[in-house]
């Protein structure tokens, strides 16, 4: 009987620590003073992303749906679109595995960018789910969750309010 429960407790231990990442999240929304239209025309675009987004030095076609962009620290995102949806307002796309890790830090993600408005204002919702670059057990610093969560965030973050001003300015 001691036998049988040594060796419980030796496979729940194991299994304990033999699990992956946890995917993570970032769910941002910016609420933009303008109508949902003006906003689409300049989201949708296939390189439109170079005109409102911050990071974004340049952006290259790669094929239908597909483009490669180069950050302004030299990093390279590689993008594929899965689906534009003008009706719903709504932009779904993944990342090539192309990407470079000093663009952002994650082994996956699929992401969407969607409109809904509300009043005279328009709320623009970005949504990313991704993994960590290192998906081993014990990541070393940079290639961790929390490197991934801060790369992510801050790249969302600096869309978003760069979509408003591109969207200000453009009134």
């Amino acid at each position: 009987m001691k036998y049988l429960i040594g060796m419980l407790c030796a496979a729940w231990t194991i299994q304990a620590h033999a699990h992956g990442p946890t995917p993570q999240k970032t769910d941002q929304t910016l609420a933009i003073p303008a109508s949902a239209d003006a906003i689409w025309k300049q989201l949708s675009g296939e390189c439109a992303v170079v005109n409102w987004h911050p990071q974004v030095a340049k952006c290259e076609q790669n094929g239908p749906l597909k483009r490669v962009l180069t950050l302004r620290n030299g990093g390279k995102i590689s993008e594929e679109i899965d689906e534009i949806l003008p009706g719903e307002w709504s932009i779904s796309y993944r990342l090539g595995s192309a990407t470079e890790i000093e663009a952002l830090p994650v082994s996956s993600l699929t992401g969407r960018i969607k409109l809904k408005v509300e009043g005279t204002n328009t709320q623009v919702s970005w949504m990313a789910r991704y993994y960590r670059v290192d998906t081993t057990n014990e990541p070393p610093k940079g290639k961790d969750d929390p490197a991934a969560k801060a790369a992510v965030d801050a790249y969302v973050k600096a869309g978003l309010d760069g979509l408003a001003a591109s969207v200000a300015a453009k009134k």
